[in-house]
């Protein structure tokens, strides 16, 4: 069987001891992925994560979707309306013990709120303060600066989605969600590269995250070659922008992806297409390591390396290719995945029991650690599943707990 049983105790209402990040105390205020999702690794790699989601409407949208149970597992859900006065006193005892404080929205939303820098500073001088938006905090220009930015609106608006789609077609974006992922794991990895400093010296930070920004980052070549050089690559399709060789193409049984680089590789693969004569003269010298696509003799080795990945089947290619040490690997679809024998000897994919009883099938934790290996402990809460318990750690009685339920200010569905 490809799928790992885990053994979740969805009675637990306390994270385990597993995982690098144990100890480490997260709160994060946040809906749908660029806000959630950062939180969320630091949850699967062992930081108790408190997800404090509003009281109304049965909290998260995302729980809508069928992804919200792999990107949820480990977290535990606080529904709480924080702009209550009983609310905000609640919070305030959440940021008193915290490490991190993580909040997703348009523009500086909190801070408009009162939740500003200073405000938690106040509370906690050590706390790292991560603020996730379309376009940045305070010093965005003004006509963005309260604007609702979702991920596809932030590859139009960066760049990013200019560069990709088929040369003769519109450009389209990256899928699934690489503005949201990639945003979500920046600020992952600037949250705890700030809590490294902040253990060191009791000094808190604040970190300005723009959805925007992280993608036009991402853009490498594309954008400093345009930056230094005025070049800009048509879009690319299934091919590099910039190397030939590089790419999917057709062959006799499907699509193969390969990545043809280096000097040796290099020499026998324009033997292997028939354009040996080329290898060696001023445009290919022998000492490239990759074919340019703005090289003339282009049209004539893209046609060339067409028609030589059409005379064998993927597998053909990819014991011919390992033979010459070029890189590649057939397209694979989801139904090829859990049976694998890479995925399956690395223990890839994983089943455990909802909150409801079902079993459901997802991917493990990723990376694998050997020292502190993490774990899958529970299944993602229901809305206010954990409120009991985080309000007992903070010092809430059974019956300061039973008032906040009769006013609102907590709720459990």
């Amino acid at each position: 069987m490809p799928y790992i049983k885990q053994n979740v105790n969805n009675n637990l209402h306390r994270p385990v001891k597993a995982g690098p990040l144990q100890g480490v105390k997260v709160v994060f205020s946040a809906v749908q992925v660029a806000g959630p999702f950062g939180p969320h690794l630091m949850a699967e790699w062992g930081a108790d994560v408190i997800w404090i989601e509003s009281t109304k409407n049965g909290g998260d949208p995302l729980r809508n979707y069928r992804q919200a149970e792999a990107d949820h597992r480990n977290d535990r859900s606080l529904a709480l309306d924080i702009f209550s006065p009983e609310g905000m006193e609640v919070f305030k005892k959440l940021i008193a013990d915290a490490d991190v404080f993580l909040t997703a929205g348009k523009g500086p939303s909190l801070i408009k709120k009162g939740i500003t820098d200073e405000f938690l500073w106040a509370i906690n001088p050590s706390l790292v303060i991560a603020r996730i938006s379309g376009y940045g905090q305070e010093d965005a220009d003004p006509e963005y600066l309260n604007r609702a930015c979702f991920d596809g609106i932030a590859q139009a608006m960066s760049g990013y989605m200019s560069q990709n789609g088929m040369p003769d077609g519109p450009p389209i974006p990256g899928y699934p969600y690489v503005g949201d992922l990639f945003t979500a794991v920046y600020g992952c990895a600037a949250t705890l590269a700030a809590l490294t400093r902040a253990r060191e010296t009791g000094k808190g930070e604040s970190i300005d995250i723009a959805m925007t920004e992280v993608l036009m980052r991402l853009e490498t070549y594309n954008i400093v070659d345009y930056l230094n050089d005025g070049i800009i690559y048509d879009r690319p399709g299934d091919k590099d922008p910039v190397q030939m060789a590089v790419g999917v193409y057709k062959t006799k049984d499907g699509f193969l992806l390969m990545n043809v680089l280096g000097v040796n590789q290099l020499k026998q693969f324009f033997t292997d297409i028939g354009l040996e004569d080329l290898y060696g003269t001023e445009e290919y010298p022998t000492t490239m390591s990759y074919i340019p696509m703005l090289s003339s003799k282009a049209p004539l080795i893209a046609q060339k390396i067409d028609e030589y990945m059409l005379t064998k089947t993927n597998a053909e290619h990819e014991a011919y290719f390992e033979s010459i040490k070029v890189a590649c690997s057939p397209v694979l679809g989801f139904p090829d995945l859990p049976d694998h024998p890479q995925y399956t000897a690395r223990k890839m994919f994983v089943e455990w029991d909802t909150m409801t009883g079902e079993t459901y099938k997802g991917v493990n934790i990723v990376p694998r650690f050997k020292v502190n290996p993490p774990q899958i402990w529970r299944a993602m809460p229901t809305h206010g599943y954990d409120n009991d318990t985080i309000l007992e750690d903070l010092g809430y009685s059974e019956d300061q707990i039973a008032e906040l339920y009769k006013k609102g200010v907590i709720v459990q569905d």
